[in-house]
């Protein structure tokens, strides 16, 4: 498979400067020069919409050249590193890389609690309880949501709101408003720009991303949910006036073909004193200090046909997490070394669980291109 680094010049961050630019605000990182051609008219109203997992690779491959979304195609984008939703929608909310935000990873181990926590649940990774301290990661890592700050200090004294499914609802902002179905979510954006306010909104829709771990990326079922989300979003455009929709993904996926258990290998656990941590496919990895050299050649002989590994300086200076100042944080949840895959396989630890944790058919968080394109839509209407 081929595969490609983060570009962090082209990708979320960028998009999230040039509507902070637009709305009077510090930008943090360089903008998006075609987007910022479009943000040059004043718009009523600017909506952000987020399909999680629309990869550019699906979105050709499933839809059809004269399709809505596929007509208002402007460029690709690079997905943030890791490709997953975790770092993405960070990035999204605060226009920051993950290495500064912090929420670089799914699973994140944190020192002061001495516990590795899935950041969205506040679950524990190994015992799936809910821990101790509520919110781990909002309270140890806490982020400035650009919504709020849009609200705040914006030059138009725009509304912003943040839609999400209940599922995903965001501690950190107030003005949200959560959703059940799509069409739930396509009525509050309709209902919203057609007040007399102007409007910041950002609206996150867990599809096709749940559909395709379910059925496969290139399944009739994600066909099917595409040509719907295609048709309902075409509805909705037509019916907002004088309105910027920027729809766009968090991150691809590409097709599961073959799971590694660490488990298997006992040499490889007894050189770590944290149980692997990130995520399936960027696994992160703390490595006892006389034992690294023995790792990476353990590494190089499991796992270089699938997966590339870099050092934890490697990292910064490829500025594989991103380009700034690395968040506090960063150097406690972060290891010595990120195994990230070049190819579909992913890799479990089923001592975590006691058992083998099941796989999805589609998966992201690597380095292929299929994961790390995403389409920038834009729609002037």
């Amino acid at each position: 498979m081929k595969t490609i680094l983060p570009d962090y010049t082209n990708c979320c961050v960028n998009v999230m400067n040039s509507l902070s630019k637009f709305w009077g605000l510090h930008t943090a990182h360089p903008t998006l020069p075609m987007l910022d051609k479009y943000l040059l008219k004043d718009y009523k109203n600017v909506v952000v919409i987020l399909l999680d997992g629309l990869g550019q690779y699906a979105l050709n491959k499933m839809l059809a050249p004269t399709s809505f979304l596929r007509s208002h195609f402007v460029q690709e984008l690079s997905a943030v590193y890791p490709s997953s939703t975790v770092p993405a929608t960070t990035s999204f909310k605060t226009g920051l890389t993950p290495l500064e935000h912090g929420w670089w990873g799914h699973f994140l181990y944190f020192k002061t609690l001495g516990q590795t926590v899935n950041v969205f649940t506040n679950n524990d990774m190994c015992s799936r309880k809910k821990v101790a301290l509520d919110n781990v990661a909002q309270k140890i890592m806490p982020y400035t949501n650009l919504l709020d700050l849009t609200a705040e200090h914006n030059k138009r004294t725009a509304k912003s709101y943040m839609l999400c499914p209940v599922e995903a609802r965001d501690d950190f902002h107030a003005s949200q408003v959560t959703y059940e179905t799509f069409g739930e979510m396509c009525n509050y954006v309709k209902t919203l720009t057609n007040l007399d306010e102007d409007h910041f909104i950002y609206a996150y829709h867990n599809f096709p991303d749940d559909c395709m771990h379910k059925y496969g990326v290139y399944s009739e079922e994600s066909s099917k949910l595409l040509i719907d989300l295609d048709s309902q979003l075409e509805n909705l455009c037509n019916e907002c006036k004088n309105t910027l929709f920027i729809i766009t993904a968090d991150h691809g996926q590409t097709t599961l073909g073959e799971v590694r258990d660490v488990a298997d290998l006992p040499e490889l656990l007894d050189m770590l004193y944290i149980l692997p941590n990130g995520c399936s496919r960027a696994t992160n990895f703390f490595v006892k200090g006389e034992c690294k050299k023995a790792f990476e050649s353990l590494i190089h002989h499991y796992f270089e046909d699938k997966f590339r590994l870099f050092t934890r300086k490697q990292v910064l200076e490829q500025n594989l997490l991103g380009m700034g100042t690395p968040h506090d944080e960063f150097y406690n949840t972060f290891g010595d070394y990120l195994l990230c895959a070049t190819d579909n396989c992913e890799i479990v630890c089923s001592t975590l669980y006691g058992h083998p944790a099941p796989s999805p058919i589609g998966v992201h968080g690597g380095l292929t291109l299929e994961e790390m394109r995403v389409p920038l839509i834009v729609i002037d209407t």
